[in-house]
């Protein structure tokens, strides 16, 4: 490529090179651009040429040079807060990729993972190498069928479960393959953005129907709704809310299981952190017929990025799911796959789970302990019986995305409510993960938290003119 010949001058041209390789990037993530020489042979002008771009774009702020590293670009933020959800969860997943942990695995299992690929390898270099096949790995998809089969009248085999590369291809694939374009689908929320989002792309007609604060849902209305007909699937939480971290009771599940039955509407069960409740519960699956279940889960909460495969298990709609998957023919590496299989298989997740469970709730409650003492001035905290978050109210009409802005700014993280809705709902709600968070930074983000809130409860106690002093944390 060559700019020489253009008219106007060579820099210029440049500049709006880089300046368009600069938008292109992920809102406030700082990324590495070309070198000097390698831009210059590229573009086919001088060194001195490139120089001088680089000079405008760091008087503008836009770019900053590291000694001996190179020069990077500072993309700008995202200008305005979306009305539902889809800018916050972008700039979120921007703000984790900049925090170091936010987004590590809660067990650490890649040991034990090495050691059982090395065994594979080791196995396969004296046969030929395994085949190739569209929906997953037949030894891990028989290990993750044996982990939801436990009784005769719920069990799985491997032809139920269908592997992708990640949670957003499993969703998008399975709901191409359920054909969801203007069909009504029910989402108990708060819920999992990435499966609202996907929902929305899939033309889904999107109902949200909203949980209670400890996390029950209004059964008579659910009723009604169902009665009007045209409901084809209900997604919901497994075990338990994994936003709020609460538990719906028995008798509300026994209804919602007869109610789905009757009017014959199809679960899919978001099983992600379904293995994190802190006590022993029945998730509503087991209270349906298997053909009209789906069971979404990853592996990447376990495994990280060694792993991060996602999955499907359901028994009905065999046919279309199998040829979705073919269609898109994603090529997951083989040995990996086998290696999480007997990961899987000699028990080594399952042995770790009762630890990290005891550690999340030592975690969490300690947390609540500290909000309630520290923020209960603002917040109210709703205690959690399971997940990897704390479900928090604001006692005020505070809209919690501008103080998910503030605190974004100083390079500190927590999940504002809307994020978990498509409709901007929840707007006086967040959730402070704990996941990649030691516990000596509570204090550091709490003290943010609370300025963040005592400003914002003064805005609005100017707006309603009735002026109140802030309370600053110390």
């Amino acid at each position: 490529m060559t700019i020489k010949s253009k008219t106007g001058f060579a820099y210029q041209a440049v500049y709006r090179y880089l300046s368009a390789l600069i938008e292109e990037g992920e809102p406030e993530v700082p990324f590495k651009l070309p070198s000097l020489r390698a831009l210059a042979s590229r573009l086919g002008v001088s060194v001195s040429t490139i120089q001088y771009s680089y000079t405008l774009l760091e008087r503008e702020g836009r770019v900053y040079a590291l000694a001996k590293s190179g020069y990077y670009a500072r993309p700008p933020a995202r200008q305005g807060l979306a009305p539902d959800g889809s800018n916050l969860l972008q700039r979120l997943q921007a703000g984790q990729r900049r925090q170091s942990g936010s987004l590590a695995p809660l067990l650490a299992l890649d040991g034990p993972l090495l050691r059982f690929e090395r065994q594979v390898q080791r196995q396969y270099t004296s046969l030929p190498a395994p085949a190739w096949n569209p929906c997953g790995d037949p030894e891990l998809r028989r290990a993750l069928a044996a982990r939801y089969t436990h009784d005769g009248a719920h069990h799985w085999y491997a032809d139920h479960v269908y592997l992708g590369s990640d949670l957003r291809a499993v969703l998008d694939i399975t709901f191409e393959a359920l054909k969801l374009s203007g069909q009504t689908v029910l989402v108990a929320t708060p819920g999992c953005p990435l499966i609202l989002q996907a929902l929305q792309l899939a033309g889904a007609n999107l109902i949200e129907v909203p949980l209670g604060d400890t996390g029950r849902l209004d059964l008579p209305a659910l009723r009604e709704r169902l009665n009007a007909g045209g409901v084809r699937l209900l997604v919901l939480d497994a075990v338990f809310g994994a936003v709020q971290g609460q538990c719906m009771p028995e008798e509300d599940l026994q209804a919602l299981a007869n109610l789905l039955n009757r009017h014959d509407v199809h679960l899919l069960e978001n099983d992600v952190q379904g293995e994190l409740c802190f006590s022993a519960a029945r998730p509503l699956r087991e209270r349906l017929s298997s053909q009209r279940v789906l069971i979404l889960g990853s592996l990447e909460p376990w495994l990280g990025t060694e792993a991060s495969f996602a999955y499907l298990v359901a028994a009905g709609a065999a046919k279309a799911l199998a040829e979705a998957f073919q269609r898109r023919a994603m090529r997951l590496p083989p040995l990996r796959q086998k290696a999480v299989a007997r990961l899987l298989e000699h028990g080594v997740l399952d042995e770790q789970l009762p630890a990290l469970r005891m550690r999340l709730q030592h975690q969490l409650w300690r947390l609540d302990r500290q909000v309630r003492s520290r923020l209960g001035r603002y917040l109210l905290a709703y205690h959690p019986v399971g997940g990897t978050g704390l479900w928090l109210r604001s006692r005020y009409p505070l809209d919690m995305r501008k103080v998910f802005e503030r605190l974004l700014a100083q390079g500190l993280l927590i999940e504002p409510g809307p994020l978990f809705s498509t409709q901007g709902s929840h707007e006086r709600y967040l959730r402070i993960g704990v996941q990649g968070l030691a516990e000596v930074n509570h204090g550091t983000l709490l003290t943010a938290l609370a300025n963040a809130l005592a400003e914002e409860h003064q805005k609005l106690a100017v707006a309603t003119d009735r002026p109140e002093q802030v309370h600053r944390a110390p």
